[in-house]
């Protein structure tokens, strides 16, 4: 099991009213559409050294002093602005948070957390016809993310929106997800997180019995995302950028649109029997789960 063929390879609760989180996700089908989302042109802020007359002027990179002292969101956002960042969208913040993170060091390159990860549609063109035909009868089974919530068994959450702790702390709003080594390591302040679910089942997590409300949406309307094991292991501990690139070697994370993730993890996890869902934690390499820039509206809260 797992992406041969390939190279190697619980959500927070947030509160948004429905009219900023449909423009959360417009943004985000907009960007889906495009063939590229510029990360090239984004890298951390530089500035020339003085020119000595010979060669190559030695480049002086700006750290970002306050957003590595941050320690709230309201904090972190509050230096984003001040650093010119502020509306960088959920991709462009993860990869200057992570350089700003992971400082290149003497004579090495800014570290990018998006160059490790891989594009779902570049793997799949290197899995062969039979491993697609294995895996059709999982293809046909029902793909959807959940995000679970709601501590009280008898009242469903009052919010229509999952929206990301940036957005929460740019609008003055509370968020329950309070791990500054997730934004900060990973830079995902500006996604939301979800569980995939097959035909219903979704992997065994332990935080799952504190919540009794869930909202779900087809996975191949998502217009792009992107799965990974939990990274914070790997990524929560002092590192320049030379590590953080070393610490990301052989992590199983990918990016695409849903559907394309949808026939990447089918394809990782045929022949699973009747879990598919508990398989996918083996195939991605750990407990995964799929983020999506921004946030998306909830139609209906379903009782777990």
């Amino acid at each position: 099991m797992g992406f041969a063929d390939t190279e190697p390879l619980a959500g927070p609760h947030h509160h948004l009213p429905r009219a900023a989180g449909n423009a959360a996700v417009a943004r985000a089908i907009a960007r889906g559409r495009q063939e590229a989302h510029g990360e090239a042109e984004h890298a951390a802020p530089q500035t020339a050294g003085p020119d000595h007359g010979s060669g190559a002027a030695p480049i002086q990179r700006t750290a970002d002093e306050e957003l590595r002292e941050a320690k709230t969101p309201e904090q972190i956002v509050a230096a984003l602005k001040k650093s010119g960042h502020s509306e960088d969208d959920a991709w462009e913040l993860m990869k200057y948070m992570t350089s700003q993170q992971f400082p290149a060091g003497q004579g090495q390159a800014d570290f990018d957390m998006l160059g490790s990860i891989k594009e779902a549609s570049e793997q799949l063109q290197k899995v062969k016809a039979v491993r697609r035909k294995m895996a059709a009868p999982l293809m046909a089974k029902r793909w959807t993310i959940r995000h679970y919530t709601g501590g009280d068994p008898n009242t469903p959450p009052g919010f229509q929106e999952i929206a990301s702790t940036y957005d929460n702390a740019a609008a003055g709003r509370a968020s329950e997800h309070t791990n500054v080594a997730d934004w900060r390591s990973l830079g995902n302040i500006r996604f939301t997180f979800y569980l995939v679910a097959v035909d219903g089942q979704v992997p065994p997590r332990n935080w799952l019995n504190n919540t009794h409300w869930y909202a779900e949406w087809d996975l191949e309307q998502i217009p792009e995302c992107w799965v990974s094991p939990d990274l914070l292991e790997r990524m929560n501990k002092p590192m320049d950028a030379d590590g953080a690139r070393a610490a990301m070697q052989g992590a199983k994370a990918f990016r695409g649109t849903g559907a394309q993730l949808k026939e990447l993890l089918a394809i990782s996890a045929f022949g699973a029997g009747n879990d598919p869902a508990s398989a996918l934690d083996t195939a991605i390499g750990g407990a995964f789960e799929l983020k999506v820039p921004d946030g998306l509206p909830v139609a209906e809260w379903h009782r777990k």
